[in-house]
């Protein structure tokens, strides 16, 4: 293995119980297409307490072109095993790619040019799907609820806050590359309190964009996340929206100055996206199974913003 002389981009790979998949996402990474010469390192975090991915990783690395490093922690954590990454990377920007993730060509070039170029503290990359199924529920058949993307022209600004927010559009650390020295200063940037059931990254996006923070958007940087079966089942959908939706509402409530105002505020929103969905659910579903289930997801988001107090914690995607 040959380490490069300077370390620009530490990428963070966090793993479960889906080993299958991170072989995948791994040899992605292996592709020099991927990086374009960017140096870079690997780094590995296992959130299993049986080092699952352990021997896959040690496999790997003995033919990696860049450095390889395996860490481990055994608590159900997402926050403590991102916070592991942070604090063991080198390089000047922090990239995140998930495990049932597929780098493609340019995806880490593209992110760290956007981070030059710009000079903004975050950016942000589209997200693809692929089904194991061969083709999207008949309930989204253009599969817009499983595809992340803004559609916004390369280099746009992304606005968490104000007319122009967008910021359940494509927006997550799944694939995404964050300037360390303005981002991940903190000792626990990912806040542990949030870690059991998802969201800390929204937290810490909230966070950063009211600190003065710039985002933008980077479509050129592209993954595929591949969608099990067991991941499209209607009720697990719905349930990650109702998650989203708390999640959006307990850290806007939290980081706000006036907390009761923010409060009746989500709520509303709640409020008027139940009232608004819920009808259009009963009218739309004896004709087109698409739409009535828009329609319902719509309603999970508006219950979301309405139970944020009582979370919805880890959901397991392999349950019947």
């Amino acid at each position: 293995m040959t380490a490069p002389t300077a370390i620009e981009v530490s990428v963070v790979v966090l793993s479960y119980d889906r080993v299958h998949l991170l072989e995948r996402t791994l040899r992605a990474l292996f592709d020099p297409k991927v990086s374009r010469g960017v140096p870079f390192e690997l780094i590995v975090v296992d959130n299993h307490i049986e080092r699952r991915a352990e021997a896959l990783v040690g496999h790997l690395a003995q033919s990696a072109p860049f450095p390889v490093r395996y860490l481990a922690h055994g608590d159900r954590n997402y926050s403590i095993v991102r916070n592991l990454g942070v604090k063991a990377a080198k390089g000047r920007y922090v990239a995140f790619v998930d495990d049932d993730e597929e780098p493609q060509a340019g995806w880490l070039a593209e992110l760290y040019a956007c981070l030059e170029r710009t000079g903004a503290d975050a950016a942000f990359g589209r997200k693809l799907p692929l089904f194991e199924t061969g083709a999207p529920p008949d309930w989204d058949p253009k599969a817009r609820l499983f595809t992340a993307d803004r559609q916004e022209p390369q280099d746009s600004p992304i606005e968490m806050f104000g007319r122009r927010r967008r910021p359940g559009k494509g927006l997550g650390t799944g694939n995404s590359i964050f300037r360390t020295a303005t981002c991940l200063t903190d000792e626990e940037p990912f806040a542990v309190r949030f870690g059991i059931g998802g969201g800390e990254d929204t937290y810490l996006l909230f966070k950063l964009a009211q600190e003065g923070r710039r985002f933008i958007w980077c479509p050129a940087a592209v993954v595929v996340e591949f969608m099990e079966k067991e991941r499209i089942r209607p009720q697990y959908i719905l349930q990650r929206f109702k998650r989203g939706s708390q999640h959006y509402a307990s850290r806007r409530v939290l980081l706000s100055s006036r907390r009761r105002y923010m409060t009746l505020r989500v709520g509303a929103l709640g409020l008027a996206q139940v009232l608004v969905h819920s009808p259009l659910f009963l009218v739309t579903l004896p004709f087109s199974r698409a739409a009535s289930f828009a329609h319902r997801v719509g309603m999970a988001k508006g219950i979301g913003k309405l139970t944020w107090r009582k979370p919805i914690g880890f959901i397991d995607e392999r349950a019947a």
